[in-house]
């Protein structure tokens, strides 16, 4: 079956059952990585990734990345940011993060067909169909940022891509094994270009195959939206963004599997039309402002001292499933996090009270005993409130 990545999901195993709650758009059999070949040390797909970090928009949903393409341009995939729209449409306010700044979206463009999309991701037998691709318009030029170029040719078989990503570490054997929320780069090469999509073979290193290249690998779930990038005369193009992968009835992001990015080369004239505001194909395109009055619910900080912090640190239980509280930079910052997943900042917003600093409809509270002790955590979310002890 083709499985369409699981991008907008918050993972919080902080229920019973560890259930992947909050921003999904769908069930997945797995939440994949940025997985590479297991030949070659990770250390080298981290420095990979650094020589194109600055062209990349985090799209804070938490998954999901995109492209910073012009001065207050960003693109990604249209079912990336249909997570966007519909905080628009709920009247409140979305933030991208660029080279560590939180930056402002106050519009979102995509193709009108991913206006239902519940309804397209129950139907994953044909997504060869969609135009999985979306404009993002900034409200502030971001700071230190840079711009890669659209890719306009159309001799993209054979080309080296290289791709990058936030998402789970692992390799094409065993498939996932944990996050620690670096970013690695991988590459491959392209195989086959059709009017949509371009696609490539995550290859195992024995495959006598020319297009297995040196840092093989393929991008996942929470890395969709991201680039696939071609370096030409040490310019950086944008040819392909990461939307889904075609598992040939497998499991998910083992050797074998092929990655569909959509084909940038295609939406030249759209993407140009879009943001020069000439084009006048509304019937085709979904477009979306934000709302004048809308509110911003980021969670707002209180000041907490590094003593106060201290008291929280430990290990919370909740049937056999370990959530862990600690601080860093110095003890002025408080993390939760469980294993195989990657660290969530706390925001504190009241006495004993925080939030996740990716959702403020995530919130944690601290309960003591009468000796003191901050034996309890409680945790607040959309599906209920749920009780940890600590060990």
């Amino acid at each position: 079956m083709n499985s369409l990545k699981f991008t907008n999901a918050i993972i919080l195993l902080l229920l019973i059952s560890l259930t992947l709650v909050s921003f999904s758009y769908m069930n997945n059999k797995k939440h994949n990585p940025i997985l590479t070949r297991h030949d070659k040390d990770d250390a080298e797909f981290i420095k990979l990734a650094e020589k194109f970090e600055k062209y990349m928009c985090h799209l804070n949903l938490p998954d999901c990345e995109g492209t910073i393409i012009g001065d207050q341009w960003a693109i990604s995939a249209a079912h990336c940011a249909v997570g966007i729209v519909e905080k628009f449409d709920a009247g409140r306010k979305h933030f991208v993060i660029i080279n560590g700044e939180e930056i402002e979206v106050d519009k979102v463009i995509m193709y009108k067909e991913w206006d239902n999309i519940q309804e397209k991701l129950a139907m994953l037998n044909d997504m060869s169909s969609l135009n999985d691709i979306a404009l993002l318009h900034l409200k502030n030029k971001p700071l230190n940022s840079m711009q890669a170029k659209l890719y306009v040719d159309e001799d993209e078989i054979d080309k080296l891509v290289y791709m990058l990503g936030k998402g789970d570490i692992g390799n094409g054997l065993i498939g996932v094994n944990s996050n620690d929320g670096k970013q690695r780069g991988a590459t491959n090469r392209i195989e086959t270009a059709t009017d949509k999509w371009l696609t490539w073979t995550f290859d195992h290193p024995d495959t006598k195959t020319k297009y297995l290249t040196e840092y093989e690998g393929i991008s996942g779930p929470g890395d969709s939206g991201g680039p696939a990038f071609i370096v030409k005369d040490d310019t950086v193009y944008l040819a392909g963004i990461s939307s889904w992968q075609d598992t040939k009835d497998g499991p998910e992001g083992l050797y074998g599997v092929v990655e569909n990015y959509t084909r940038v080369s295609q939406y030249i004239k759209w993407i140009n039309e879009e943001m020069a505001e000439t084009n006048t194909a509304s019937e085709e395109i979904l477009r979306v402002v934000q709302k004048p009055n809308a509110i911003d619910d980021r969670p707002k900080a209180i000041d907490v001292d590094p003593s106060t912090l201290k008291l929280y640190v430990g290990e919370y239980e909740i049937q056999e499933n370990i959530i862990k509280i600690y601080t860093k930079e110095k003890g002025t910052k408080l993390y939760l996090s469980v294993a195989g997943q990657p660290a969530y900042e706390l925001v504190p917003t009241a006495e004993h009270k925080f939030s996740f600093k990716i959702s403020g409809e995530y919130r944690i509270e601290f309960k003591k005993t009468a000796n003191g002790i901050f034996n309890e955590l409680i945790t607040i979310q959309p599906d209920g409130t749920y009780k940890a002890t600590r060990k």
